[in-house]
């Protein structure tokens, strides 16, 4: 292959770089899209390779890892565009389980898809300083507030007084001194405001995103329905045959399974998550009347705190 045709591959839509940059375990190939190398570090020697084939040795050596990124396709976090979709809701509102949905019905992945696939299709807005752009169209999972560069959201929104419970054993998971009580009675605050404040800003719309509105109990009463109401926003269309490989490998059970995977592990790893937690815990909605751990008056605070938009959204 000449260095002319090398190069046109690599600026190609569908570069050779589906795979090189991803981190795999030797049985984490998925298809259509991964060539079925026999061996990890193969991935690594042809990035190499390539390089070296197109910089002389000078060249290469002057680049900046950002730049030899760039080379194979890959672009700096933030570096978005008018077609770009984002998955946005207020932290454990279900934005996990919209992102596999969104990669699975985007992509056509494999429900084995490893989390280092996913995490590129639809790429986490905190974790990477680098994303690699499939097609002009890429998708973000993130919890931002409203701001002008999110042109296109699929806003997930889920019971309040389940987020908040969901998101207080997620930073217990991770290690954090953090009360149910404190967390209910400040109308559930994270890095991102309250839970009523997110979900207001987002419903009023100031920079008039295009928005699709799904409610995490949707998805569990009827996630066909659902999925198709996304691809009416995405304006794609899929058969019968691949929205139920979508609802296979979306459903609770496959992703529990997915979740004991080499991948999921060793992304937990680099949060200090306690081996012992799940991400993915229960997969219902109500969890909150449950909980013996909340006490009635914090419970009623958030609700104070919260009316509106628990009234705006049928949940009162």
């Amino acid at each position: 292959m000449s260095k002319k045709h090398l190069e046109k591959y690599l600026y190609s839509e569908k570069p050779l770089t589906y795979s090189i940059i991803l981190d795999f375990k030797e049985n984490d190939f998925y298809s259509p899209y991964r060539k079925n190398f026999s061996k990890p570090d193969m991935l690594k020697k042809l990035k190499r390779e390539i390089l070296k084939f197109l910089l002389n040795k000078k060249e290469l050596n002057s680049l900046t890892s950002a730049k030899k990124l760039n080379i194979f396709g890959f672009q700096e976090l933030g570096n978005t565009n008018n077609e770009d979709v984002f998955i946005i809701g207020y932290p454990k509102s279900g934005n996990t389980l919209l992102q596999h949905i969104v990669a699975h019905l985007v992509f056509g992945l494999r429900k084995d898809a490893p989390k280092s696939l996913i995490n590129s299709c639809v790429t986490e807005w905190y974790n990477n300083p680098m994303f690699f752009r499939h097609e002009k169209r890429h998708f973000f999972k993130s919890h931002e507030l409203p701001d002008e560069k999110f042109k296109k959201v699929i806003y997930i929104i889920r019971d309040g007084r389940d987020a908040v419970r969901s998101y207080y054993y997620m930073q217990k998971n991770l290690g954090k001194n953090v009360s149910l009580d404190d967390l209910y009675s400040s109308g559930g605050k994270t890095f991102r405001g309250t839970w009523a404040s997110h979900v207001d800003k987002w419903t009023a719309n100031k920079y008039k995103a295009d928005i699709l509105y799904i409610k995490y109990e949707d998805l569990l009463k009827n996630k066909r329905n659902e999925i198709d109401r996304i691809c009416s926003f995405l304006g794609i269309e899929r058969t019968d045959q691949e929205i139920k490989n979508v609802l296979e490998a979306t459903s609770f059970e496959n992703m529990k399974t997915m979740e004991k995977s080499y991948s999921w592990s060793r992304m937990k790893s680099f949060k200090d998550w306690k081996k012992e937690g799940n991400f993915v815990r229960e997969g219902k909605s109500g969890g909150f009347k449950l909980e013996d751990n909340l006490k009635k008056p914090s419970l009623d605070n958030f609700i104070s705190a919260s009316r509106s938009m628990l009234e705006e959204y049928k949940y009162l």
